[in-house]
């Protein structure tokens, strides 16, 4: 193969990505500031209080085929800017929030549909497209932007909490996303590098040559070269991977989304202050930024299964020294806390999404991670109810953290018994 002399236009792809998922989900990752406001202003139960986000989650879920759908059909050109315009308009509907109802309802369904349809799932089922030899470092540096996001705007909401007020930081963050992330989704976005006439990752066929494309796979020193075959949802559905995927993706929703809600909270209990809370939630999203950024490239060599089991023991052992944390006396528990369950976290989504197109490739990927993104909003609705509901009725995070030691041991198992070295196709003739 030749590479092109022009600049590649995936890697524009990567960055409006990036900035994407940095101003959508990173304000989705940072919903802990606004739980401790809300929770301070209104005084309602911690369960029922999280039950938007739990809410949020399963809108997300049932959501997800709809935009699997929409993104295979339409291309991110036209979604991603109607997503976007969908998310400012429930950032200025959550301003509004007078009664719990209305949290559910703004928080809960609109902002949801707005975050689904600009969320990891569609965003890449888009890389794959663009990168094959780079697969796992353009996914690293994709989902670095919720990381980046969630360490930027974590202590930005709360200066203007605490400046401005929760309400006026909602709309805020409603014309950011109307004045930035609309026009650049709108201006730059592509569904595949021959929109722009050129080949993923920037090569093109010698003259006469076929363009067979490879990739170091899962095993250490081998390549194999990528199944011509196209995946579709119905063939996928009958692979023992594809449920195991299913698996892992749902315990990392789990005790994500459970942290997302309760980790600002657990650290004011402790008597920390809400500042330095939400200044941890930020670096929590910046380490897992570098998290994805070394894990990802990572596992392209050392195969996704040894790169998630890295990250995965690195989280786990975060999480024991967050229970650790009691009050002030013992800061290194909660800042090794920060630095190991960031790094490890940060791993697990980039690797998650190579290993998926990795084992189904083609052009139903959308369609694939879409019913993925069902599991992920069951686990992300989970998480956050029973850590809500176990406090209240236990006053302790202990059940919930230990309940997020067992969803993290459940992701590992999943990536080996899913990784690609383990495929069994079906016929690919079949479709849907």
């Amino acid at each position: 193969m030749e590479k092109t002399h022009r600049f590649y236009y995936g890697w524009v792809i990567v960055g409006v990505s990036f900035f994407t998922l940095f101003f959508s989900l990173g304000t989705r990752f940072s919903f802990g500031v606004f739980y401790v406001a809300i929770l301070k202003e209104y005084g309602w139960g911690r369960g029922e209080t999280a039950g938007a986000f739990s809410l949020a989650m399963v809108i997300h879920g049932l959501f997800a085929m709809v935009t699997g759908n929409l993104i295979d059909r339409f291309g991110p050109r036209t979604l991603f800017p109607l997503g976007a315009t969908f998310l400012a308009m429930g950032f200025a509907a959550a301003s509004r929030i007078t009664a719990i109802w209305q949290l559910y309802l703004f928080f809960g369904v609109l902002l949801a549909i707005g975050i689904n349809t600009l969320a990891y799932g569609p965003h890449m089922s888009r890389i794959p497209q663009w990168f094959i030899r780079r697969r796992g470092l353009a996914s690293g540096l994709v989902v670095a932007g919720i990381g980046m996001g969630t360490m930027l705007m974590a202590p930005a909401i709360q200066f203007m909490i605490d400046t401005v007020g929760w309400r006026s930081a909602f709309l805020v963050l409603a014309g950011i996303v109307l004045g930035v992330v609309v026009p650049m989704t709108l201006l730059f976005q592509r569904r595949s590098p021959e929109d722009v006439d050129q080949f993923p990752d920037g090569f093109v066929p010698d003259s006469g040559e076929t363009h067979t494309l490879q990739l170091k796979g899962s095993q250490k020193d081998t390549r194999s070269s990528y199944p011509s075959e196209q995946w579709t949802l119905r063939v996928a559905l009958c692979t023992r991977a594809f449920w195991w995927m299913a698996l892992a993706s749902f315990s990392v929703a789990f005790f994500a989304h459970m942290l997302v809600v309760h980790q600002a909270a657990y650290v004011v209990d402790a008597g920390y202050s809400p500042r330095l809370a939400a200044l941890l939630v930020g670096l929590v999203g910046l380490l897992r930024s570098a998290g994805g950024i070394i894990c990802g490239p990572l596992s392209d060599r050392v195969g996704r299964e040894i790169g998630y089991t890295l990250g995965g023991g690195s989280a786990f052992v975060g999480i024991v020294l967050f229970l650790l944390v009691r009050d002030t006396t013992s800061p290194w528990t909660l800042y090794a806390f920060v630095i190991l369950f960031g790094l490890g976290y940060g791993s697990m989504h980039p690797i998650l999404a190579a290993t998926t197109a990795d084992l189904f490739p083609g052009n139903s990927l959308g369609r694939i991670m879409g019913t993925f993104s069902m599991g992920v909003g069951l686990g992300g609705a989970l998480g956050p109810y029973l850590g809500g509901y176990f406090y209240d009725h236990m006053g302790s995070y202990i059940l919930p953290f230990l309940l997020m030691l067992v969803s993290i041991s459940l992701g590992v198992l999943g990536i080996w018994k899913a990784a690609p070295r383990h495929r069994k196709t079906c016929s690919s003739s079949k479709a849907d």
